[in-house]
C-alpha cells in the first residue's frame, strides 16, 4: 500500500505540479520540532548539581562560545590568586623576559570547594608585574596538566576538572596552542595520541624539534590506572608516536607507571626521578596501597633504552608533585633543582596515611649524575658567626654549586673545650674530635640529619637515624662544636606540593603550592626568587595571604607533639577530628601526590 501510494501521489504531482509550498512548510515544522528536541535535552544536560561534571562543562562551553570579539591585554593586574598544579613557562625574547601561568585550581579553605582556572597571566620579569590575558575559545579550565613554550607559540595537553567537592573527576586529552604574537588560541587534532590523563609531565627536546610526555593517571571514580608510556610530539607534522614501552625497540628495563614525578632533559638523555602510584597488596590482591618513589631513570632518546641510575651525593628521599625546574650553570653546566614535594607513607590496603611536606632544594648535575643539598649562603656584607667556614662545609654550601665552588674543611677541634650544660668533658672532647674527622660515621649522620632536616622535625630525625647520646648536641647546639648553622635560619618558602617553578636567565622563580593542615587544603599565593648561581638566600617577592593563622597554628601543634613525645607520650591520636574528615585528609593527600 504504502509504495503504491507513493507512485499514485507522484504520477498526480507529475500531472497537475506539486503543490506550492506544501513540502517546504511540512519540512520546516520537522525542522522545529528537532531543534526544540535538541534545546530541551541541551537543557537538561546544563541542569544538575555541583558535582555534575557534564552539566558543569556543558554550562562553560557555551559560555565560551558566547564570547565574541578580539584578544585583550590587560596590563598592571593584581597577581593571580592561590593556585596550585597550573603551567608556568618561561618565555624569552628580545622585548624582554615573561613567565606564563594558565590554569590550575584552588582549594577554598572556608568552604572546602575546589576551584579550577582557565585564565591566563604573563609577569613580566624585570618589571616584576602582571599581565592577565582574555582570549575567547580557548581550552576548558583545568590543572595538573603540562605546557611547553616553542619559538612563539605555547602547547598545552590534558589535564584534569574537578568538581567542586571533589567527587568526580574530568580528564582531558586535549592539544591546544597558543599563539604568543595574537592571544588566538585553536585546538589540535589528538587523534593516535595519548590517553587521557592529568599528572603526566612533558619536556621540550630541542635538539630533535619535538615534544616528550611520560607518565600521568587516570581516574574513573572507580579505580586510578597509572601510566608509564612514553610519547613523541613531532613538531613539524604536529603529530603523536608512541615510543613504548610497547614500542619498537623499548627492550629491557622501563620505569614503572607513575605520576607527579620530576623529568627534563639534558642533550639527548630524558631523566625521570620520584613519583606516586598505586601497587596491589602481595598479600590481597583486592587491596591497593600507594606508593612514592625515589629512583632515578636515564633514557636514550636515540635507542629509547632505559638505565636506572645509581643515587649519588645527598639525594632527596622518597617524593611526589615536587617542583623541578633546569638551570644551564655558567661552570658546572645543566642541572636540575627540585624542591618540596611529599612523602606519603601508607599502609597495606590503605588503611592509614601519614604524609610529610618538604621546603628543602637539591640539584641535579645531569653531566656527573650526582645530587646536591643547595644550600644557601649569607648575603654579602651580612655578619658571621665563629664557624661559618665549618658551617658551610659541614652543609654542603660548596656542593650547592655542583662542585663549581669549594668551601674550606672544617679546622681541626682544639684538644679541649668548655662542655655545654649536661655533657661531660671527656664527651665534648670526643664529640669535638669525631666532628672534625669528616670520615666518621657520626660528621656524616650529622650533615645529613642537618642540611635535610629544620627545627623540630632534627628530633625526629635523630630519632629516625638512631643516634642519640652526645650527638644530641650537635643538633641542638651545633655552634658550640664549631658548627654556625646560622643559615639554616635564613627566609624560605614554606613546605608545598605543586608549587610552580622556572628558571629564567640565572634566576629561580616559585609560585604557589599546596600544603595540608588536618583535612584543610591551603593553596598559597605566596612568590619568591632566588639567585640560581650565588644561592644568597631566597628574596620573598609576595607575601602569603591564605590560611596563615592555620599554618601558624598547624607548626605550634607540631611543636608541642614532639616536646610531648620527647616526654614519653604513648603518641595516641587524641584529635577532634571526625572519622568523615580523616577521611577525607586521607583522600586529598593521596590526590594530591598524583599531581
Amino acid at each position: 500500500m504504502g509504495s503504491g501510494r507513493d507512485k499514485r501521489k507522484k504520477a498526480k504531482e507529475r500531472k497537475d505540479g506539486p503543490v506550492v509550498g506544501v513540502g517546504l512548510v511540512k519540512t520546516e515544522k520537522k525542522t522545529a520540532k528537532n531543534e526544540a528536541k535538541k534545546e530541551r535535552r541541551a537543557e537538561k544536560r546544563l541542569e544538575g548539581d555541583e558535582d555534575d561534571i557534564d552539566a558543569l562543562l556543558a554550562r562553560m562551553a557555551l559560555e565560551e562560545k558566547a564570547k565574541k570579539g578580539a584578544p585583550e591585554v590587560t596590563a598592571d593586574v593584581e597577581p593571580p590568586g592561590p593556585r596550585v598544579s597550573a603551567s608556568f613557562q618561561p618565555y624569552i625574547t628580545p622585548r624582554g623576559s615573561f613567565l606564563f601561568l594558565f590554569g590550575g585550581e584552588y582549594a577554598d579553605v572556608a568552604t572546602d570547594k575546589v576551584h579550577v582556572y582557565k585564565d591566563l597571566y604573563r609577569f613580566d620579569v624585570d618589571k616584576r608585574k602582571w599581565s592577565k590575558i582574555d582570549s575567547p575559545n580557548g581550552p576548558p579550565p583545568r590543572s595538573a596538566h603540562q605546557a611547553v613554550i616553542v619559538k612563539n607559540t605555547m602547547l598545552v595537553f590534558g589535564g584534569e576538572f574537578t568538581s567542586p567537592n571533589q567527587e568526580r573527576f574530568h580528564h582531558y586529552k586535549d592539544l591546544w596552542r597558543l599563539d604568543l604574537t595574537t592571544w588566538e588560541w585553536d585546538c589540535l587534532p589528538a587523534k593516535g595520541g595519548p590517553s587521557a590523563r592529568s599528572g603526566h609531565r612533558m619536556v621540550l627536546q630541542p635538539l630533535k624539534n619535538r615534544v616528550l610526555l611520560f607518565g600521568g593517571f587516570y581516574d574513573t571514580g572507580r579505580e586510578v590506572k597509572y601510566y608509564n608510556d612514553l610519547w613523541e610530539l613531532n613538531l613539524e607534522s604536529m603529530k603523536w608516536t608512541s615510543l613504548g614501552p610497547a614500542a619498537a625497540g623499548a627492550t629491557g628495563q622501563w620505569p614503572s607507571p607513575r605520576s607527579g614525578c620530576g623529568m627534563a632533559v639534558a642533550g639527548d638523555t630524558l631523566w625521570v626521578f620520584g613519583g606516586y602510584s598505586k601497587a596491589k597488596d602481595d598479600d590481597d590482591p583486592d587491596l591497593e596501597h600507594g606508593k612514592t618513589m625515589e629512583d632515578i631513570w636515564a633514557c636514550n632518546t636515540t635507542t629509547y633504552t632505559w638505565e636506572r641510575v645509581k643515587k649519588v651525593g645527598m639525594a632527596p628521599g622518597a617524593r611526589a608533585s615536587f617542583a623541578l625546574a633546569v638551570h644551564a650553570h655558567p661552570k658546572a653546566g645543566p642541572r636540575a633543582f627540585v624542591f618540596g614535594g611529599v612523602s606519603d607513607n601508607e599502609a597495606k590496603g590503605g588503611e592509614d596515611l601519614s604524609s610529610e611536606f618538604h621546603n628543602d632544594l637539591y640539584t641535579f648535575n645531569f653531566e656527573r649524575r650526582r645530587w646536591f643539598a643547595a644550600e644557601l649562603r649569607p648575603p654579602p656584607g651580612s655578619k658571621k658567626g665563629a664557624g661559618d667556614e665549618a658551617a658551610a662545609a659541614a652543609v654542603g654550601t660548596a656542593a650547592g654549586a655542583d662542585g663549581a665552588a669549594s668551601a674550606s674543611a672544617p679546622p681541626s677541634a682544639p684538644a679541649s673545650k668548655a662542655a655545654p650544660p649536661g655533657v661531660s668533658q671527656e664527651q665534648a672532647d670526643k664529640l669535638a674530635a669525631m666532628t672534625a674527622d669528616k670520615g666518621s660515621a657520626l660528621y656524616r649522620a650529622a650533615v645529613k640529619i642537618q642540611a635535610s632536616y629544620r627545627g623540630y622535625k632534627v628530633r625526629k630525625a635523630y630519632i629516625a637515624y638512631r643516634v642519640g647520646g652526645v650527638v644530641s648536641e650537635l643538633l641542638y647546639s651545633p655552634a658550640t662544636f664549631g658548627l654556625d648553622l646560622s643559615t639554616l635560619n635564613m627566609p624560605k618558602p614554606k613546605a608545598r606540593i605543586g608549587a610552580l617553578t622556572a628558571v629564567v636567565a640565572n634566576t629561580l622563580w616559585l609560585l604557589g603550592g599546596t600544603v595540608e593542615v588536618g583535612s584543610k587544603e591551603i593553596t598559597l599565593d605566596d612568590m619568591w626568587c632566588l639567585d640560581a648561581v650565588k644561592l644568597d638566600g631566597w628574596q620573598l617577592v609576595r607575601e602569603n595571604t591564605v590560611g596563615e593563622e592555620l599554618l601558624k597554628r598547624a607548626a605550634e601543634e607540631s611543636d608541642s607533639e614532639w616536646e610531648e613525645a620527647g616526654s614519653g607520650d604513648d603518641g595516641e591520636d587524641d584529635s577532634d577530628d571526625s572519622e568523615e574528615e580523616r577521611e577525607k585528609a586521607k583522600k586529598g593527600k593521596a590526590g594530591s601526590s598524583k599531581k
